[in-house]
C-alpha cells in the first residue's frame, strides 16, 4: 500500500510538473509583434551588423517607420512596466518602460530592447493603475520626445534620443503617445 501511495504521489507531482513547465515554455515561445517586425527591418537590410553605411539606413528607416508600426499596433502584446504615473499640468502622464533592466520577457530581441513611452491619459485611469506593475497597451504615436519638447510630456529625457539599432542594443528612446487601452499584466 505505501509503494502505491508513493508511486501515486510521484506520477502527480510530475503532472504537475509538466504542466508548470508547458506554461513556461509557451509564455518563451511565444513570438510577440515587435519581434516579427524586427526581424522583418533586418532582412530589408542585410549585413547591418557589418557595415556602419547599412546599418545608418536600417535606423533612419526605423526613425519614419516605426511611427506608422506603433499606430497599427506593434506594441499591443509587449508589457510594459508603468514607473511613475504623473499628473502634468491638466493631464496624466504615465511613464511605461521597456528597457534592460526593467521587462517582462527576457529573451533575444527582447532583451536587448528599450522603449520609454510617456502615455496621455484621463485622472480616472491614471488614478486606477499600480506603479512597478506590467500592462499591455494600446496607443497612438504623438511625438519622438527630444530637449526641445520634454517638458511638455513631464518627460525625464537628458539628451536627444538615440534610435536604432547600436551595438547589440535596440533603442527607441522616448515615445509621447495618447493612450487608447491599458490592460494590467497577469503572471
Amino acid at each position: 500500500m505505501k509503494i502505491f501511495k508513493f508511486i501515486l504521489f510521484l506520477t502527480s507531482f510530475a503532472i504537475v510538473v509538466s504542466c508548470n513547465n508547458s506554461k513556461k515554455s509557451s509564455n518563451e515561445i511565444a513570438e510577440l509583434k515587435i519581434e516579427n517586425y524586427l526581424e522583418t527591418v533586418e532582412n530589408k537590410f542585410p549585413n547591418f551588423e557589418t557595415n556602419t553605411a547599412i546599418n545608418d539606413e536600417l535606423n533612419d528607416y526605423l526613425k519614419k517607420d516605426f511611427k506608422e508600426a506603433i499606430n497599427n499596433g506593434i506594441l499591443t502584446d509587449l508589457p510594459f512596466k508603468l514607473a511613475k504615473v504623473e499628473k502634468c499640468g491638466n493631464k496624466y502622464v504615465l511613464n511605461l518602460e521597456h528597457s534592460l533592466t526593467s521587462k517582462f520577457y527576457d529573451k533575444y530581441v527582447l532583451s536587448n530592447l528599450e522603449i520609454d513611452l510617456y502615455a496621455l491619459t484621463d485622472e480616472k485611469t491614471a488614478k486606477s493603475l499600480q506603479e512597478e506593475q506590467f500592462y499591455v497597451v494600446n496607443i497612438k504615436f504623438k511625438d519622438y520626445i527630444n530637449l526641445n519638447n520634454k517638458e511638455k510630456y513631464c518627460a525625464l529625457v537628458l539628451m536627444s534620443p538615440f534610435m536604432g539599432y547600436f551595438a547589440n542594443e535596440k533603442q527607441f528612446g522616448a515615445i509621447a503617445v495618447d493612450l487608447k487601452n491599458i490592460e494590467k499584466v497577469s503572471n
